[in-house]
């Protein structure tokens, strides 16, 4: 039997300074969030960045992912900002104007994350 070589991988050192947090009042909550662009950024949020950073706008399918993993980040590490998302009676809206201040205070382009979700569309039938 031949023993198998692993490849040893390591990250470069980055110089840079770490990038501040973000800090917001939202329904009298107030959110210490990390930077966006940050390089230790929470694993469950990469994916949902590395989209937006790809696209100039968002589809809606993609928009309704991202907003997906932010309240899902919400409930998991700020359940007192989810709770007070429920409380409202448009917390699609409210979730999406969080979302683009981080983004923008996180100096990303909050266009990527404009859509039609950001207001109440729900119709009665």
């Amino acid at each position: 039997m031949t023993d198998t070589i692993y490849a040893k991988v390591e990250t470069p050192v980055i110089e840079d300074e770490p990038l501040e947090d973000v800090h917001l009042d939202v329904l009298g909550v107030k959110l210490d969030l990390p930077n966006l662009n940050s390089a230790d950024l929470p694993i469950d949020l990469v994916n949902v960045i590395l989209l937006v950073k790809s696209q100039t706008t968002l589809s809606e399918e993609q928009t309704s992912y991202a907003m997906s993993a932010f309240l899902a980040y919400f409930q998991q590490l700020r359940p007192d900002y989810w709770n007070a998302l429920r409380k409202t009676g448009n917390g699609i809206a409210w979730l999406s104007a969080t979302v683009r201040a981080w983004a923008e205070q996180s100096g990303l382009d909050p266009k990527a994350l404009i859509s039609s979700s950001s207001g109440k569309t729900t119709a009665k039938r």
